[in-house]
Formats: C-alpha cells, structure tokens, sequence
C-alpha cells in the first residue's frame, strides 16, 4: 500500500499548491494580484491560502448581466444557495454585475494533496453544474 503525500500545514502555501495541481495536470499561472488561478475543465478557479485561519479558498468569478433586475439576480443566487450544498454563491453589494463562488476547504495540523485536488474538482463541477441548472434567466454572461 502506498501512503499518501500530506502538506504539513506550515506547508500549505501558493507555491506548492500550483506544484500540486501542475503535479495533476491542471495548468495554473498567477493573476495581476498575485493568486494562484487554476484552469479546470469548467470555470477558472483562484486559490489563496488563509494562514492565519487556516483555509484554503476557491473561488470563481462570473459576469453577470449588468440590466438585470437585482431581485432577479438575488433570486437566482438564493436558488443556488439552496440547492446546492458544496459551496456559496453571492453577487456582491458594490459589484451587481458580478456573481463569486467560494468553497474553504481547512488544512489545519496538514492535508493530503489528493483532497486539495479533490476539492478543487468538486468545486469546478459543482459551481458549473449549479449556474446550468438554476440560471433560468440567462443572467450569467
């Protein structure tokens, strides 16, 4: 049996995230911010690391229909958030052409890297899945 490779959790940085994702074949570079953007099969997602409460993030960001009514687009992000459980959705108060979706996955006392990449699919097919099913307005650009 093999054993798999955990990050300690001093380790879990951006560096050796985009090292474990190159690792499983997903291409990564870093966004004008300096964030890990990771190109999945579905959306592109931005990783970033929380050291001090120990999370990794993933989010993805959508355009959304500028024109559109804002109870719509609060409507289809309530839809979403209630019938789909990996993940939030939420368009920001400043920025109603926008719709973010995060996951924290914890890495505290350390993680294995087949659960960060594991997450990081998840989550891609998820929020892809979500925005097909519950965006019945065509609100996403």
């Amino acid at each position: 049996m093999t054993t798999a490779e955990v990050i300690a959790e001093n380790e879990v940085t951006t560096s050796n995230l985009a090292q474990i994702f190159k690792r499983a074949f997903f291409k990564t570079s870093l966004d004008d911010d300096g964030d890990l953007v990771v190109h999945s099969d579905g959306p592109r997602v931005i990783v970033t690391v929380n050291q001090d409460n120990k999370l990794i993030e993933f989010m993805s960001i959508y355009g959304v229909k500028e024109s559109a009514p804002l109870d719509m687009k609060y409507a289809f992000t309530n839809r979403m958030n209630d019938d789909i459980i990996l993940g939030r959705f939420f368009i920001p108060e400043q920025r109603p052409d926008m719709l973010i979706a995060d996951y924290y996955l914890p890495f505290e006392e350390g993680i294995p890297a087949f659960q960060i990449v594991s997450a990081l699919r998840l989550f891609a097919r998820v929020v892809s899945s979500a925005i097909r099913q519950c965006d019945k307005n065509d609100l996403v650009e």
